[in-house]
């Protein structure tokens, strides 16, 4: 869907990570909206193991953000060499949920919570990253997206809840708690 970057933020002087949606989909108004509330999403979210994001906009046709540079590696990585311990796949998780509860109570749902979507960085610290199928709700749990975009079957097969399949309108926080289960256990 896009590619991302590392980057000098010049006027901050720090790294940051570019995300650029794919120039041949920039002009489709469906992956424009969903990258744009991946943006909307980020920015709502303010905690230490979510990924940061500090601008968005478009520029010569290109839809971008700016977020947060996470040195390290993802889970995948660390799972597929086999380099977690059981106390640091707790560790790891604990985070993830604290994280995930943020997140419920500021009604974003994640939707595509797996291994490749959370970092560590080189000091061990969790971030998750990849709001782009994200769910937005109120407060109340309703959601006030239009109907087309919660009907679809979104996330990564492997992860989704069976909910996700079968009735994706009504999929709520328990989907990204069913998807970090199945990330535990590939931890395990």
């Amino acid at each position: 869907m896009g590619m991302i970057y590392k980057a000098r933020q010049p006027q901050l002087n720090r790294v940051v990570a570019l995300k650029i949606l794919a120039p041949d989909l920039s002009g489709d108004p469906a992956f424009a909206e969903r990258f744009s509330r991946e943006a909307q999403s980020l920015a709502k979210l303010n905690h230490s193991n979510i990924v940061a994001i500090y601008d968005f906009g478009q520029a010569g046709g290109f839809y971008y953000f700016l977020m947060e540079f996470v040195d390290g590696a993802t889970l995948h990585t660390l799972i597929q060499t086999k380099q977690l311990s059981l106390n640091d796949s707790r560790r790891i998780v604990l985070e993830i949920c604290q994280a995930l509860q943020y997140a419920h109570e500021e009604g974003v749902i994640h939707r595509d919570i797996k291994p490749s979507n959370i970092l560590i960085d080189k000091k061990g610290r969790v971030k998750i990253a990849d709001f782009g199928l994200a769910k937005l709700t109120e407060k109340d749990g309703r959601d006030p997206a239009r109907p087309a975009l919660t009907t679809m079957v979104m996330g990564t097969p492997h992860y989704i809840a069976p909910e996700q399949v079968e009735t994706p309108a009504l999929v709520d926080h328990r989907a990204d708690l069913y998807s970090l289960g199945v990330v535990f256990y590939e931890m395990l």
